[in-house]
Parts: structure tokens; C-alpha cells; sequence
């Protein structure tokens, strides 16, 4: 599976990722922010330190939290292949 090389918040609290094999886009993180588990995520500052973890390769921030990287490299997979097929998901 390949692996994040770069990661970074963008606005309206979207995470970008770029893997080692070119794939690359950007999810929400409405969910995660929603959740009353990890309440310093809500500010925009903290939610900016997120990093790619050196053992895990998961995309992470420094109070523990983290997001599977394979499942989100699945999900980006997942929207090119619609993009390739010009499948808008919102009509399915």
C-alpha cells in the first residue's frame, strides 16, 4: 500500500493527502470534528499540526488522534475512479 508524503488541513476543515504513488485529494473532516473525543481539533490552530505519524504513516496530531491511512487512500482511490468514469456520486 502506498504511503502519505504530505499532508495538510485546507479550508472548511478538509484534510489533503498525497500518496507515494501520486494519488492525492482531499477528504472531510466534519465526522472527526463532530466527535466529543478530541475538542482541541476544533480550533483551527491545533487542527493545522496535523503530521504523518513516522511509525504509523497515519495522518495524526499530537494529542493522539489519528485517521487510517489506508482506509483514506481507499476513499481517493475510490473518487478518481468516479472522476474516470464521470459517475457523479451524488446521482447514485
Amino acid at each position: 500500500m502506498p504511503k502519505p508524503v504530505e499532508v495538510k488541513v485546507i479550508e472548511n476543515s478538509r484534510l489533503y493527502l498525497k500518496y507515494s504513488d501520486g494519488i492525492s485529494g482531499e477528504i472531510s473532516l466534519a465526522n472527526l470534528l463532530s466527535e466529543e473525543g478530541y475538542p482541541e481539533l476544533k480550533d483551527p490552530e491545533y487542527l493545522n499540526k496535523v503530521s504523518i505519524d513516522s511509525k504509523s504513516n497515519d495522518p495524526s496530531w499530537p494529542n493522539g488522534a489519528s485517521l487510517c491511512k489506508n482506509a483514506i487512500y481507499k476513499q481517493l482511490e475510490l473518487k478518481k475512479l468516479l472522476e474516470i468514469l464521470h459517475i457523479d456520486i451524488d446521482k447514485i
